[in-house]
């Protein structure tokens, strides 16, 4: 009698640990000590995919998360536009040392932030659609202009219930927000 209920439990167990787990991959210097970083900037994230405005809403979702954490004092994103003009940098992913070290120094900041939005949007999975969202993140050290942290992270609004049940899961913000979580969850 509880054979039956065991194999639906296994089934039901394998079909959820299958669903919407894309996971992600991380970088730490092994030689940067993370705790004498106290002041940071999220400089506006690149976004290289299709989805018009996912750079600047993963940046501003990044300032919240990172501010949840009570971890940094974070700079003010008006602060971080301001600096960046004064050094002339339009497009963040060419970013340099010197100017690393810069922005550092004029924002009095440890370490900058910097982003890319590689994936925003919806695909066809089986008889429905899914949101997906690719986003890598990176922590530069301001003194030293050198990458310390590395994240990239994927996420999507599969579920086991979604599938299960035919419906869209996640809203596409709902799956940034998922996707920003999961990258700063990765710092700590």
């Amino acid at each position: 009698m509880y054979k039956p209920i065991r194999v639906l439990l296994t089934i039901a167990v394998v079909a959820v640990a299958g669903c919407g787990g894309m996971g992600t991959t991380k970088f730490f210097h092994p030689e940067f000590d993370f705790g004498y970083t106290e002041r940071v900037a999220v400089i506006p994230f690149e976004n290289l995919s299709n989805d018009q405005g996912a750079g600047a809403r993963a940046s501003r979702m990044f300032v919240a998360e990172l501010l949840s954490t009570e971890a940094f004092d974070v700079v003010e994103p008006g602060e971080v536009a301001k600096a960046l003009g004064q050094i002339n940098l339009v497009r963040t992913a060419d970013l340099d040392q010197e100017q690393a070290r810069t922005l550092g120094r004029n924002l009095g900041v440890q370490a900058l932030f910097l982003g890319s939005v590689g994936e925003s949007g919806t695909m066809r999975s089986g008889g429905g659609q899914v949101n997906v969202v690719t986003m890598t993140v990176r922590m530069v050290e301001t003194d030293s202009g050198v990458t310390v942290w590395s994240a990239t992270s994927t996420a999507d609004s599969k579920s086991f219930w979604s599938a299960l049940f035919g419906t869209g899961g996640q809203s596409p913000g709902e799956v940034m927000r998922s996707c920003v979580h999961t990258c700063v969850e990765s710092l700590f």
